[in-house]
Parts: structure tokens; C-alpha cells; sequence
């Protein structure tokens, strides 16, 4: 009996410190179908930034591609698709027309001079803990609402809003 208070306790305790439940639009990780996106994130932006990215990872657990198509969100006037590649010491960016595959079975990563979202021409500045309310667009899944959470990261830098386009 004293082992079972002691579990009931324990059990409380741990739940009593879970926080309130999280709307999908804030939440960094989400799933449609058989893709799961996780820890999506941006990073703060200095003050006058036009533009902020976006990454994420996609996992596609189906035995089907499907692809990447657009994002809408709350903080720009415009979310494209880009990619971003260092040539001769000089960083080149471009849109994505024809969006991101995402194979079967396959993960891709949206990361920091590589494929990535752009939010364009930004409201306002991110601080650190905003949240960046987003709808990716799938050709075959759908739309999902996921969060892209501010926080700093020691691998990149904040966008400065100079990217080449092409």
C-alpha cells in the first residue's frame, strides 16, 4: 500500500509539472499523413531586418514522395522557399519554384546554407522566444500549422536581408 502511495505521489507530482497544452500553430513539431516536420526554428533578428529564415526538419514515413510547396505565415508579407550555396566565397540564394521534394522513407533538412524558408519583409523584429506562426503547403499531405520558435543559434548567423536573388 505504501509502494502505491508513493506511485500515486510520484505520478502527481510529474504530471503537475506539465505545461498547459500547446496549439498547434505554436508548436515547433507537427504531422499530416505520414510526414512528421520537427524542431522548426528562427533565429532572433537584429532591429531594420527585412527578412528572417526558417528551418525545420521533414520526415517522410510513407511509401510515396510528396513535396514541399509553399508557406504562408503571420510575421511577412511574403514566405518563399529558397536555397542558399557558397560559391567562390560568396553566398548565392535563390527561390525554389518547384518547391522541395520530400522522398519516401526520406528526411530532409531545412538548415542554414542550405534549402530554408524566407519570410519577407518582416512586420517587425524577432526576439528571442517569439513565435513565427506558419501553414506549410504539401502537394499530396495538405496543409499543417507549425511554430517557428525564435532562439539563438551558435552555428549561424541572423539574416541580414542582402540576399542575391536569382
Amino acid at each position: 500500500m505504501k509502494i502505491s502511495l508513493a506511485c500515486a505521489a510520484l505520478v502527481f507530482a510529474a504530471t503537475s509539472l506539465v505545461p498547459a497544452a500547446v496549439s498547434a500553430e505554436d508548436s515547433p513539431n507537427a504531422s499530416i499523413g505520414t510526414l512528421f516536420i520537427e524542431g522548426a526554428f528562427t533565429r532572433p533578428t537584429t532591429a531594420g531586418a527585412k527578412d528572417a529564415e526558417g528551418y525545420l526538419s521533414i520526415i517522410n514515413e510513407g511509401s510515396v514522395p510528396d513535396r514541399l510547396v509553399s508557406v504562408d505565415s503571420d510575421i511577412a508579407d511574403k514566405a518563399e522557399l529558397r536555397s542558399s550555396k557558397t560559391v567562390n566565397g560568396h553566398v548565392e540564394t535563390h527561390a525554389l519554384s518547384d518547391g522541395i521534394e520530400i522522398p519516401a522513407g526520406g528526411t530532409v533538412n531545412l538548415a542554414p546554407g542550405g534549402d530554408h524558408v524566407t519570410f519577407m519583409n518582416i512586420h517587425h523584429p524577432l526576439k528571442s522566444g517569439d513565435i513565427i506562426h506558419a501553414t506549410l503547403g504539401f502537394e499530396n499531405a495538405g496543409q499543417i500549422d507549425i511554430g517557428f520558435h525564435a532562439t539563438p543559434n551558435l552555428n549561424a548567423t541572423a539574416p541580414s536581408g542582402d540576399d542575391d536573388e536569382q
